[in-house]
């Protein structure tokens, strides 16, 4: 029988390699099942990568180097995930699994078509959404009822959408990539937006809540802002198709060129060739 403190070491241990896990990846590059139309990173102790391909869905549970399939998920274009679980979204309209991937629950309705999903917080209900006309939606019960937002000034071209919570008593920051109209902005959860005047264009946005500062943009390159989008860099010179930031580590960030997935273990500065 191991004493008390021998039974501590050893699930200190345990913490330490599952934090490892998470954390110390290496960049790289991994071969994807399928092109994917969106990426996120669950907020399970794994990492667990999801990807909506259009057709269906697949997660990765080891930093992408392996993938299965998850089960029941069809004709998905957007993921993301609540304190209720995984939500994906697509022509089918709104599913529900767990953070592991190992299913999801039969579709239910949405008012439009979803493209893009994105919840300011995982221990949160509140979603927002972007249809298939470039309409801006929220939801502040997990899906089950969408309100309409004002969205004031937001181009119908909306493409993509993140958002992030900060101070829990202010209002979600709410980021969306409207392609050649560039990036938006909203600091009052999405009622009226201000256009960045970085990146010129933008078809895809990622934020974490590890670090609310930290803003990843696709467009004709790469970009990273480390300033809460007050300045962006490039740090890719390729088209990507999605990304994503680890919402526990933000030193963990993803992007998709074709069936590639890319690692960034410094939070998007750097990516490999």
């Amino acid at each position: 029988m191991r004493s008390p403190l021998e039974r501590w070491l050893v699930a200190l241990a345990v913490t330490a390699t599952l934090a490892a896990g998470c954390s110390g990846a290496r960049p790289g590059s991994e071969q994807m099942p399928q092109t994917a139309r969106s990426l996120a990173v669950a907020p399970d102790y794994a990492g667990t990568l999801w990807e909506a391909t259009g057709g269906g869905a697949w997660r990765s549970q080891d930093a992408g180097r392996s993938w299965r399939r998850v089960s029941g998920a069809s004709a998905t274009l957007g993921v993301s995930f609540t304190e209720l679980g995984s939500e994906v979204v697509g022509a089918h309209g709104a599913q529900r699994g767990d953070y592991g991937g190992n299913g999801v629950s039969r579709a239910r309705p949405t008012p439009r078509t979803f493209v893009s999903i994105s919840s300011p917080y995982h221990r949160t209900t509140r979603l927002y959404a972007v249809d298939l006309f470039g309409g801006l939606w929220g939801s502040a019960d997990g899906g089950r009822h969408w309100t309409h937002l004002r969205a004031l000034r937001l181009p119908a071209s909306a493409e993509s959408v993140s958002a992030v919570r900060d101070d829990p008593s202010t209002p979600d920051i709410v980021y969306v990539a409207c392609g050649e109209d560039g990036l938006w902005r909203s600091i009052n959860d999405g009622a009226s937006f201000v256009h960045m005047s970085d990146p010129a264009v933008a078809y895809a946005v990622a934020m974490t809540t590890d670090d609310q500062q930290r803003v990843l943009v696709a467009g004709d390159k790469l970009y990273l802002s480390t300033d809460r989008g007050h300045t962006f860099l490039p740090v890719l010179d390729r088209l990507v198709d999605a990304i994503a930031i680890d919402p526990r580590n933000r030193r963990l960030a993803y992007a998709t060129v074709g069936r590639s997935l890319l690692r960034s273990v410094d939070g998007g500065h750097s990516w490999p060739g």
